[in-house]
């Protein structure tokens, strides 16, 4: 287990990036037509992402005469490393799908351009509330793409099949998930009732706010919990693996190095697991089974003490070594404000928080998809106000909360000892 982190970062470093390049010209044009539009667009994420933003560059650069764009992906780790790679290097790309986790990171080091100021990028359509968390200090550096929340999702079919029924999340408890994640291990061969979570930071936060305290501080310089919130999730970890039939340490570490449809909860190998809602749909194509959202569950069983949230799915930022900025911004504003890329983008960022862009996918939306539009409106009444933006130096915090997560699971630390070597390292990330 000591060399987890090795074989983490060893992970990271052989990801493979992949690159396309799409150069069509046709009649008729829009603002960014002005012959000098050559971009490069870069984002992260699974087949069917990749497939519908091939698709999206082909409709911009068909209706804008002059304008190229090259399209850079990768799965999320691999992303950041060819990120910061290229930003250090001045050859970032022009348009950068961007993180919550990594907004002010790159914006406090003065990557970003500041999209207020960009007069072709037309923002009358989101609230103030929405634009606050793309902002660092006075400017604007990210314009969500959607929101969503991470949910406790259930394999149906599973449940089906261990004769159980899926709790009611409206008032369950942390005593209940565990209970009915231990029966599943014990009705189900091969199968474990849950694992450890698929967003280490974000599991984290949610935990953190049931328990009145947040993952940062209000001034963004320190972490926002005490010693005693911190081991109470080290030992809910060990709670989950000791008592209610969670995936073995070794299975759930080697699926987070590995790719997203390889984690024990896609491969039908775990019942109960933590994702994003926008991940609804490639969960359901993943695992060919009837996959579902639930509320976390809370100490009390009352839901507004759940401590849920709603997230930027992700953002859209333009670099400020761009020398095409107003074409960037252009290719912005279309995929911010215009139905064409909307409805084949639908709720894979995020149900849309422009309200014509909701308005105009939802006809377009599957049975999943729906799902997600649904739950999350369900949930509006009780979710918190969302967290800040992660401050600068935070960008590498999930892969230590990883570490730390799995350095308890294998026995390594106690709880106590997790506690203050992670916020020990946070604390000095984001201070440095």
């Amino acid at each position: 287990m000591k060399n987890l982190s090795t074989r983490l970062k060893a992970a990271t470093a052989v990801t493979m990036v992949a690159g396309l390049s799409l150069s069509l010209a046709a009649c008729g044009g829009g603002a960014a037509a002005e012959g000098d539009g050559s971009l490069r667009f870069s984002w992260w994420g699974s087949d069917p992402r990749h497939a519908v933003n091939e698709a999206i560059i082909e409709d911009y650069v068909a209706a804008n005469e002059g304008v190229t764009i090259e399209g850079e992906f990768s799965d999320f780790s691999g992303y950041w490393d060819r990120l910061a790679t290229t930003t250090a290097g001045r050859d970032a790309p022009d348009v950068i799908t961007m993180d919550e986790k990594y907004l002010q990171e790159y914006a406090g080091r003065g990557a970003l351009a500041d999209l207020s100021e960009l007069p072709n990028l037309d923002l009358s359509k989101f609230d103030e509330a929405t634009l606050d968390l793309g902002r660092f200090e006075d400017g604007l550096y990210g314009l969500s793409t959607g929101r969503n929340a991470l949910t406790v999702v259930v394999n149906a079919d599973l449940f089906e099949e261990a004769g159980m029924e899926i709790p009611d999340d409206t008032s369950w408890t942390w005593d209940d998930y565990y209970q009915i994640s231990k029966e599943l291990s014990e009705n189900l061969d091969g199968v474990s009732g849950s694992d450890y979570g698929n967003s280490p930071d974000g599991s984290l936060r949610v935990w953190l706010r049931q328990q009145g305290e947040s993952l940062y501080n209000d001034t963004n310089d320190g972490v926002g919990y005490t010693a005693e919130g911190a081991e109470s999730w080290f030992e809910h970890l060990l709670k989950v693996r000791d008592e209610a039939g969670g995936t073995s340490p070794s299975e759930w570490t080697e699926a987070q190095a590995g790719t997203f449809e390889g984690q024990s909860f896609p491969t039908n190998k775990t019942a109960m697991s933590w994702y994003w809602s926008n991940q609804l749909g490639v969960l359901r194509t993943a695992s060919g089974s009837d996959i579902q959202m639930l509320r976390a569950p809370s100490a009390t069983g009352n839901e507004a003490d759940n401590g849920m949230y709603y997230k930027a799915s992700m953002y859209w930022s333009v670099s400020s070594q761009s020398e095409n900025q107003e074409a960037a911004a252009d290719f912005v504003n279309y995929l911010a404000n215009n139905e064409e890329p909307a409805k084949k983008m639908l709720v894979d960022r995020g149900v849309p928080v422009n309200p014509d862009m909701a308005a105009a996918v939802r006809p377009e939306l599957g049975e999943a998809d729906q799902a997600v539009v649904d739950f999350l409106e369900e949930i509006e009444s009780s979710v918190a106000t969302s967290p800040a933006p992660s401050p600068v130096g935070a960008g590498g915090v999930q892969d230590v909360i990883l570490r730390y997560d799995s350095e308890v699971l294998f026995g390594n630390l106690t709880p106590a000892e997790a506690a203050e070597q992670m916020t020990a390292e946070i604390e000095s990330l984001i201070q440095s």
